[in-house]
């Protein structure tokens, strides 16, 4: 599944599938830059699981992230370029010297399979999340503590999305769209934001209930879902 979304110049998707029974969040749209962007706490420290950008620092054969400045740095490098690229959070360095062995192997586990061998949470590393991404922007699996980040991360990449579309410098969905992506992320939510003339002076977003989805093949490189009853549909300006 190597390949990089391609939009028509008029049309900016997003799917979200938030599984709150098993933890886990599923993106496609969302960058490594949309995730650090739209998070609703900033990232500080990142142990890199899988990538191909060598940080400057490594702790127990990790590279490690410490700062915002370093991550800054990274998100200036090509992460789409890396194929599979996955990190988890931690709390100091610290945290990271009290990982014992098994810990450890449990964290390459993690990044070989995209899947925990026990938990996705280290009493160590007091991680908030596990990020497991492949083809930056195009799949993405999030482990979270706290189901309420998925949610704030849809919704601030959809208004995000919606300021480059109506080329504004501020805009917030309207509290039924808040709604709607709350309700609809639970079922697999496919959102559509389709661009309106030349001027860009208004848009239209639509929300389709999709249901689950590992692959978005099936979503973005097939037009079946346009047959599917729109759940939600807004025009913004």
């Amino acid at each position: 599944m190597n390949r990089k979304r391609t939009h028509q110049t008029t049309s900016i998707d997003m799917y979200v599938n938030i599984s709150a029974g098993k933890g886990v969040t599923i993106f496609s749209g969302v960058s490594f830059s949309d995730f650090i962007e739209c998070i609703p706490t900033p990232v500080e420290n990142i142990l890199l699981l899988k990538s191909g950008y060598l940080a400057p620092k490594n702790r127990r054969g990790f590279e490690v992230l410490e700062g915002k400045d370093n991550i800054s740095e990274l998100l200036r490098e090509d992460i789409y370029s890396y194929g599979d690229f996955s990190f988890i959070d931690y709390k100091d360095a610290d945290s990271i010297e009290q990982l014992k062995n098994e810990h450890v192997a449990e964290l390459l586990y993690l990044a070989h399979t995209l899947e925990p061998l026990k938990s996705p949470y280290f009493e160590a590393l007091q991680n908030k999340f596990v990020y497991l991404s492949h083809d930056d922007g195009w799949w993405c699996k999030i482990f979270c503590r706290d189901l309420q980040i998925p949610i704030s991360i849809a919704v601030n990449k959809l208004q995000k999305s919606i300021r480059y579309a109506l080329r504004k410098n501020e805009y917030f969905l309207p509290d039924d769209a808040i709604e709607a992506v709350q309700k609809l992320s639970a079922k697999g939510l496919l959102v559509s934001i389709n661009l309106s003339g030349q001027k860009r002076n208004s848009c239209t977003m639509k929300f389709y209930e999709v249901g689950e989805c590992e692959n978005p093949d099936t979503l973005f490189n097939s037009p079946a879902h346009k047959n599917l009853p729109v759940s939600f549909e807004a025009l913004l300006k």
